[in-house]
């Protein structure tokens, strides 16, 4: 009977540290995922809110005004870019088509400068870095000196040297490889589309749209982008934890309210 009781005692302290072992793996591993998901969130939401104000910009610089039609605002944005990536002459004050928010394609008058679709293009594209192998050609070269002595030097550019009164010949040439990095735009490019007005707030809360404030003043109209988030926007998650997505943040005429943080 003592060896069932012992026995059972061990069974029940193992039953302890199991239950102890998953209580800890929770309140450790649920905060961090938490975090994580807030994290991504909140950086999602400002980078669609950079978006819309960078495309106001240009909006802003076509037509002189700004917009809340997102529609209207990123149609006429990128057709005005593509056109002109098309027709270099494409510049000054044209007329160009572009859909509103109810689906009408009509014209729109608009006053373009030349390197927009350029602006345009590096704006909405995510630089990345690209490593290429690159074969120089060095020629090993002959010039005469003052003393009328031939030196000897090695030169990538051969024509430079070739037309020059003083070259004598080209005694060898070889090849080396370097490794060179290129800024390239065109490979991680994304297009305007609707679906960046929507305000990401959890995995749970898609569905919001920012808030886009026109203000007019007698210099320039001002601008307002906002987030939707609210103090009714945490979320309870496993009955004791918090989803916390922070605080509602705003793009006032360019300016961050998170950029001083």
């Amino acid at each position: 009977m003592k060896f069932k009781s012992y026995e059972k005692k061990i069974s029940i302290l193992d039953w302890l540290i199991i239950f102890s072992i998953i209580v800890l793996f929770i309140m450790v591993y649920i905060p961090q995922s938490l975090w994580s998901e807030e994290t991504k969130y909140k950086q999602d939401r400002r980078n669609r809110m950079q978006i819309l104000s960078q495309a106001e910009d240009f909006f802003y610089e076509l037509r002189d005004e700004y917009t809340t039609d997102v529609s209207l605002l990123f149609s006429l944005v990128e057709g005005v870019m593509n056109e002109q990536i098309s027709d270099s002459l494409f510049f000054g004050k044209k007329q160009i088509n572009a859909i509103n928010e109810s689906g009408i394609n009509k014209k729109y008058l608009v006053n373009i400068e030349r390197d927009f679709a350029l602006r345009v293009d590096t704006t909405f594209s995510i630089s990345e870095q690209i490593k290429k192998v690159v074969t120089d050609t060095i020629y090993s070269i002959g010039m005469l000196n003052e003393d009328a002595l031939v030196d000897t030097f090695d030169v990538k550019d051969l024509l430079k040297y070739k037309n020059k009164p003083k070259f004598v010949d080209v005694f060898s040439s070889r090849q080396e490889d370097r490794e060179q990095v290129f800024v390239n735009y065109l490979r991680r490019k994304f297009h305007l589309n609707e679906d960046l007005i929507y305000c990401p707030i959890s995995k749970n809360n898609l569905t919001e749209r920012f808030i886009i404030e026109i203000k007019d003043d007698k210099n320039k109209p001002k601008i307002k982008i906002l987030s939707p988030v609210s103090e009714d926007d945490k979320e309870w998650r496993y009955g004791i934890f918090r989803y916390d997505p922070g605080k509602q943040e705003v793009i006032d005429n360019g300016v961050k309210s998170w950029a001083s943080k």
